[in-house]
């Protein structure tokens, strides 16, 4: 017995010695084929036996393994590849993204992850390389063209400028129509101030990793009473487990001048065809041949230089992982005098504290200061000057020798009231904003098992602001001349937390079960304090301390607002085929009257993956969805009570204010039905995103004009509605996919028709404050868009045609006789993004297309009074016969045949005073940007010390195709700083300053 047990053991031994024999040690390399670096983590199996290793900070693994067998490598979101050993004893591996799995799981409301297979709203995603493309600094810019259904306008091209994002169209009159603005879960401040840029600018696209963007009210439905404009939620880099990389950029770009509107060059100063010196207009003689024409508009601007420096350093372990990043740009302007210096710096780390507890902590500073010139966008943006400046004097004249104003005409006594060159305004009355920005933002997760997850966040934004206007002494102007300066000095606070409970258990092993409660804070406030003084007592120091007392002014601005909230979340599904969800968020705020401060938002929502319940070797994917949902806006801050006013009256004391309050004021709601469907062919090669939805808004908040026995001029109120529908069509595909050569392509469509339906009272028209233009207003009417024109036009018979009288002028309406005229809001808009890679090189562009909508050209009627537009040189003092009917004795109509002159007293007091004569229906093709870029090859950039290295050429809107007759056609004179945000002034030229074309070199590297 003994010897057979002796003999077994010997053979066992001589068994595992020969298989030992045969082993073998494989080392090798896992990495990305996105990025050619390592993947840490990654596993390394041998199939069919429990042997697995992992690979190494730098995606190296060293692994036992008999010849013949076979290794597994895997990681998560990468295609899992097997490599057969033979007598090689590297094998190194490239693993691609799993294209099934891409984009399955997207960031939602609150920070919340989700499936997209069983999303049943629409979530549109941007990939922080896709908005890094662009090369705007503006992250809202960034997104042009890249979101169906967003509308995005610029209010000007120069630093400190703010953009504007609308989603599904304005769903208020007198609020903000912009989303909320959400960073890593926590609310963030994206208001605009004194025409100055929006906040959003301030943070660095180079930390951004994705951003999505909730354009439905069941998508953002969990932000409740602020959800009515949709969200957009950015999620910033984090540390990534592996040794430590960084990673450098350098970008320089050189920036001149778009599109202008065109002047006329025959017709000299003067009135009535008569030269004359002291007349700004250009209705005088035609110019003589040995006279100069300056070309004032090409003369001002010039060339900006900017130079942008970024970098971050990342890596750590799977208990510890950081993110360190720093940026640098100093951005000059092709407007004289403007330029921005900005520095981000970020830190991020991730620590966990056990098995079952993380913490996630972050840390924002912010520097910008912004130099803007002559001034920010407003009504009546300053560029005006420049348009209506006579081309017989150099804009480039300004002072002379010793620093003193240069007036271009002047009479003795009367320096007051002289002309000086628009260049003085941007050389010597600069204005400056400068912030400092600190953002802090905490995230504590606590796992107790693996179906309970609490998280609590806790985030501040913290802004200090100081914005200074000076006027030097010398400038033209009552208040102005002995010098003058206004300062706002203001400090923000917005503190939000977040608690949220998720319990996620799958039951009978085909149900899934996710319920979310929670409950949520925010604290707002708001301190400004405000200088004006003007007559500098000493002429070189520029300051409110330098004025004499009754020169000053002093005003103080304060506002607070609490918000306290709970929510709720529940979800089920069945094997990602069927799922069905329901949302609850009651919020109380401290807006709204105090025994009403409550207001509740609910949303229903289903998907149907129909493509799981047969086999179809085409359809990849097929998906159908549906959702409804209730969402609010809240009241502005002090509305409910009525102010009252320091009275300047002798003995002091206090005045009402003649804006009334409104103890019964609520906030506004919006409705809406959202249904889609999502469609995705050969293997996820062409995809498909439809949507249909449709928004209605009740209880607008207003602020019309009341009868004077009120006791008010105006009082807010809530009164009217408005609806929205439309359609978003968003298709990717893969058209050409090659070993070396690859071409996707994404195609963005959408259109949005809004309606006012109602108004309170006898009110039919709403005209906003910051739009009322002479002959034209932006304004809502009843039963029209809401993003209307209304103005006078001239007076037509009951067939349409234009009536003239008998000398053959056509006959203008009364000017209290106001009209619809016009409609702001595009017909249809398409952004067609193509991406072309072939070997080491990648090139990518962005078109954008419009078609439709009406532009009020208000640039171009200050041009036409001043008699300087280019259609002046056209037609004045040239014989016309107006295509319009004259009315006979008996009230019939013949057509017109009789030529008249057009002369000044046409122009002046007849075409400027009708409104239709300047709004403008607007299509165009432009490309916001187009990008070449070479990464080289990794064995090159490892000889010279980089893991990556890459270079880039770029062009911003180098090309814009229009039939606008004026500058650009992306116009908005006031943007969000206007009240009604994009209600009021998109869509209005009145002094844009135009989009430059901008080219740019970069060079990036890992290290």
């Amino acid at each position: 017995m003994k010897r057979k047990i002796l003999m077994l053991f010997l053979s066992t031994f001589l068994l595992v010695a020969h298989a030992m024999a045969q082993q073998i040690t494989v080392t090798g390399k896992v990495t990305s084929a996105d990025d050619q670096l390592g993947v840490p983590g990654a596993s390394v199996k041998i199939k069919g036996a429990s042997s697995a290793v992992q690979t190494n900070l730098d995606g190296a693994y060293s692994i036992k393994v008999a010849k013949g067998e076979v290794l597994v490598f895997s990681y998560i979101g990468f295609v899992t590849q097997e490599k057969t050993v033979g007598t090689a004893a590297v094998i190194n591996v490239v693993l691609a993204a799993d294209s099934k799995a891409l984009g399955e799981v997207v960031v939602t409301a609150l920070g919340i992850e989700r499936n997209k297979r069983t999303l049943t709203y629409s979530v549109q995603t941007v990939k922080g390389d896709d908005l890094r493309e662009a090369n705007q600094s503006n992250i809202i810019n960034g997104l042009q063209g890249q979101i169906a259904g967003a509308q995005i306008s610029s209010s000007g091209g120069s630093p400190g400028l703010p953009s504007e994002i609308i989603l599904r169209g304005s769903t208020t009159l007198s609020g903000d129509n912009q989303p909320l603005m959400i960073v890593d879960g926590i609310r963030v401040n994206n208001s605009s101030s004194n025409g100055t840029v929006n906040r959003l600018s301030d943070f660095n696209p180079e930390d951004i990793e994705n951003i999505s963007i909730l354009k439905g009210a069941a998508a953002a439905a969990l932000y409740g009473i602020d959800a009515a404009s949709g969200a957009i939620i950015i999620t910033t880099k984090q540390g990534k487990a592996g040794s430590l990389q960084i990673n450098g950029t350098y970008k320089s770009f050189l920036e001149t001048m778009g599109r202008t509107p065109r002047q006329q060059d025959i017709y000299t100063v003067g009135t009535g065809g008569v030269y004359d010196a002291s007349s700004g207009s250009s209705w005088g003689r035609k110019f003589r041949y040995d006279e100069k024409i300056y070309d004032n508009i090409d003369r001002f601007f010039g060339t900006g230089i900017t130079h942008d420096v970024n970098m971050n350093v990342n890596g750590g372990s799977e208990k510890l992982n950081y993110y360190v990043s720093g940026g640098y740009r100093n951005a000059g302007s092709m407007v004289p005098n403007t330029n921005q210096e900005k520095i981000n710096l970020m830190m991020k780390g991730t620590a966990k504290l056990s098995s079952k507890i993380e913490l996630t902590t972050s840390a924002n500073y912010v520097k910008n200061n912004i130099q803007e010139g002559l001034g920010g966008a407003s009504a009546g943006g300053w560029i005006n000057s420049i348009l209506l400046y006579p081309r017989m004097y150099d804009i480039l004249s300004y002072e002379k020798p010793n620093g003193d104003p240069l007036y271009s005409y002047v009479e003795a006594g009367k320096e007051k009231e002289a002309r000086i060159s628009p260049m003085w305004g941007a050389m010597r009355n600069p204005r400056n904003n400068d912030v400092d920005r600190f953002l802090v933002n905490n995230n504590l997760v606590y796992k107790p098992n693996n179906w309970i997850t609490l998280n609590y966040r806790l985030g501040q934004d913290y802004t200090n602001s100081k914005y200074r206007i000076v006027k030097t002494p010398g400038t033209p102007g009552e208040s102005s001349f002995y010098g003058s300066v206004d300062e706002n000095n203001a400090i923000t606070k917005f503190i939000t937390s977040n608690f949220t409970s998720t319990f996620d258990r799958k039951f009978y092993d085909d149900f899934r079960a996710t319920l979310i409660a929670g409950f949520s804070s925010e604290y707002y406030d708001s301190k400004s304090v405000s200088y004006h003084g003007d007559h500098f007592l000493v002429g070189d120091i520029f300051s409110p301390n330098v004025v004499s007392k009754e020169n000053l002014s002093i005003s103080e601005g304060w506002l607070r607002r609490q918000r306290y909230a709970v929510f709720g979340d529940f979800k089920i599904e069945y094997k990602n085929i069927i799922a069905l969800g329901v949302t609850g968020r009651n919020d109380w705020t401290s807006t709204l009257p105090e025994n009403a401060r409550t207001f509740y938002s609910p949303s229903f929502s289903g998907s149907l993956a129909f493509s799981e319940l047969f086999e179809n070797k085409d359809l990849w994917f097929g998906k159908l969805r549906a959702s409804y949902a209730r969402v609010g806006k809240d009241a502005p801050i002090y509305k409910t009570n009525t102010n009252l006013l320091g009275a300047s009256t002798v003995g002091g004391g206090f005045v009402t204010d003649a804006t009334g309050g409104n103890p019964n004021l609520g906030p506004e709601k919006t409705t809406e039905f959202e249904l889609g469907t999502e469609l995705s062919f050969f293997k996820r090669r062409l995809n498909f995103d439809v949507t249909y939805y449709q928004r209605r808004s009740i209880d607008m908040i207003m602020t019309p004009r009341v009868p004077l026995p009120s006791g008010y001029v105006i009082m807010t109120f809530n009164a009217g509605s408005l609806r929205n529908r439309g359609f978003e069509v968003s298709v990717t595909g893969t058209p050409v996919k090659s070993e070396n050569f690859t071409w996707t392509t994404t195609l963005n469509a959408w259109k949005n028709t809004s309606k006012m339906q109602e108004f309170a009272g006898d009110i039919v028209t709403f005209v906003y404050g910051n739009a009322q233009l002479n002959a034209g207003k932006a304004a809502s009417s009843l039963d029209k868009p809401v993003l209307g024109i209304v103005g006078t036009d001239y007076k037509r018979n009951s067939e349409g045609y234009v009536i003239v009288d008998k000398n053959g002028i056509p006959v203008l309406t009364e000017k209290t006789v106001e009209s619809y005229i016009g409609n702001r809001e595009p017909e249809f808009n398409i952004g067609l993004i193509n991406n072309l890679k072939y070997k080491q090189f990648n090139l990518s562009f962005l078109w954008d297309f419009r078609f439709g909508g009406d532009i009020l050209n208000a640039s171009r009627q200050g041009m036409m009074s001043n008699g300087i537009a280019y259609d002046i040189g056209q037609w004045r003092d040239k014989e016309f016969v107006f295509n319009g009917v004259v009315q006979q004795d008996d009230g019939t109509f013949i057509k017109n045949t009789k030529k008249v002159v057009l002369d000044y007293s046409y122009f002046a007091n007849n075409y400027y005073q009708v409104g239709t004569n300047f709004v403008e229906k607007v299509n165009w093709a432009r490309i916001r940007y187009i990008t070449l870029g070479y990464r080289m090859p990794q064995r090159i950039a490892s000889k010279l010390g980089f893991k990556n290295l890459g270079l880039e050429l770029s062009a911003q809107n180098p090309l814009v195709i229009s039939n606008y007759s004026g500058g650009d056609p992306e116009v908005n004179s006031a943007g969000p700083n206007a009240g009604g945000s994009g209600a009021s002034t998109m869509g209005v030229d009145n002094g844009a300053i135009p989009l430059p074309r901008t080219f740019s070199f970069g060079i990036n590297v890992t290290l």
